[in-house]
């Protein structure tokens, strides 16, 4: 061996001894947190989901656009239902005839921007045959910024991202538990709720994220306790009088906005895809104060305007904006616009009632009826253990 090879066969040793102390502690948290399904690969947790009931949510990252874009196309539903989180209670069992053939594509805090994506993100031969689109009246309101989504990253980058976030909480003192939680759970995978599987930090220790079916379940509500609902209720009525948040103060809806939102159905009916839109409820107290105050106009107007564009293109808008026209009391609300299980199953039954011939095949309007007036609990419905129901 000559003395170069020797001198290259010492340097590599002293790399390789060097940052083997940073090595093995970086490769066993980067395995942990896969195992965890906090840096797990998309197309695994889709797998996952597709084998069986599996709850989903990591705590670091906002990776929702991926994620459905890529579990749509993976399942190719032949009912899509697609909007903002305030139709993330729409369950798969809503369709008492096909629950197999739905999927929940919606996500918090989507604007028109991301539907848009979304949608471009169909490809070919995956669309489905029944687009169910719940329009928000802010999408409508320049002054609605809306949350800002990072960049879209790789299952390579993220697990990066998840070891620097997680090391800073650490040294920051976040022990990642919370009052009642068996910190072996991370180790376990069990779903607080139902005592399932669960991937992700925040569906292991909250029981909050995706079901399986892309809907839903609000652990920070119902398990974790972050959250209690009448002080959310007020806390929404505070914002719809100050004209903050989803509640900015508008005269009339965006030009602009308008004309992106009719683009966007003009897209998905050239797809050969069958439309239904429908405008979600809000709490009743709400909804009156906001058409009445003088500070919100631009609401009411923006409906009327999506009106006219669904007839336009021949599709049915259902606008059940006001929580007691559909039979649902205010305290069925997680806060001012996100409604129960039980106020979105009510919305369904609506427009079941309105599409029989479309629907029909999917949902059995007198089985939903017999389902509402049987359902003893409007958070939890379809939804998880008989042992969490009982702790209510």
């Amino acid at each position: 061996m000559t003395t170069n090879a020797k001198s290259q066969g010492r340097f590599w040793r002293r790399i390789v001894i060097f940052t083997l102390p940073f090595a093995v502690p970086f490769l066993l948290l980067t395995g942990c947190m896969i195992y965890i399904g906090e840096s797990m690969p998309l197309a695994w947790v889709v797998a996952h989901q597709q084998a069986g009931e599996v709850l989903y949510r990591p705590r670091y990252g906002n990776r929702d656009l991926q994620f459905k874009t890529l579990s749509v196309n993976l399942r190719q539903p032949e009912v899509l239902a697609l909007g903002s989180s305030r139709i993330l209670q729409f369950r798969a069992g809503f369709l008492t005839e096909r629950p197999d053939a739905f999927y929940n594509a919606a996500a918090p805090a989507w604007t028109l921007n991301q539907l848009d994506a979304l949608v471009a993100g169909i490809e070919p031969g995956n669309e489905p045959d029944i687009l169910i689109l719940a329009v928000d009246s802010p999408w409508f309101n320049e002054a609605y910024l809306g949350d800002v989504f990072p960049p879209t990253t790789s299952d390579f980058a993220h697990i990066f991202q998840v070891n620097r976030s997680l090391a800073q909480d650490f040294i920051a003192g976040d022990r990642f538990t919370r009052e009642g939680f068996d910190p072996m759970a991370y180790l376990t995978r069990t779903e607080p709720g139902s005592g399932g599987l669960a991937l992700g930090m925040r569906a292991i220790r909250d029981g909050h994220g995706f079901r399986s079916d892309g809907s839903e379940q609000y652990g920070d509500f119902l398990i974790g306790g972050w959250l209690y609902q009448p002080t959310e209720r007020e806390r929404h009525l505070d914002w719809l009088r100050k004209g903050e948040e989803m509640y900015v103060y508008g005269d009339v809806p965006s030009e602009v906005r308008l004309v992106q939102f009719e683009e966007l159905v003009q897209t998905i009916t050239e797809r050969g895809i069958d439309l239904i839109l429908y405008a979600p409820p809000y709490t009743t107290q709400l909804w009156d104060e906001m058409v009445t105050d003088g500070q919100h106009d631009y609401v009411q107007a923006a409906l009327d305007r999506v009106a006219h564009i669904a007839a336009d293109y021949d599709v049915p808008f259902y606008d059940l904006s006001r929580a007691a026209d559909i039979g649902a009391g205010d305290e069925e609300f997680f806060d001012g616009w996100h409604g129960s299980e039980l106020v979105t199953l009510r919305v369904w039954l609506r427009i079941v009632q309105g599409e029989p011939e479309l629907l029909g095949p999917y949902a059995d309007a007198d089985k939903l009826r017999a389902i509402i007036a049987a359902a003893d609990n409007t958070w939890d419905v379809f939804g998880m253990a008989d042992e969490f129901r009982d702790r209510q």
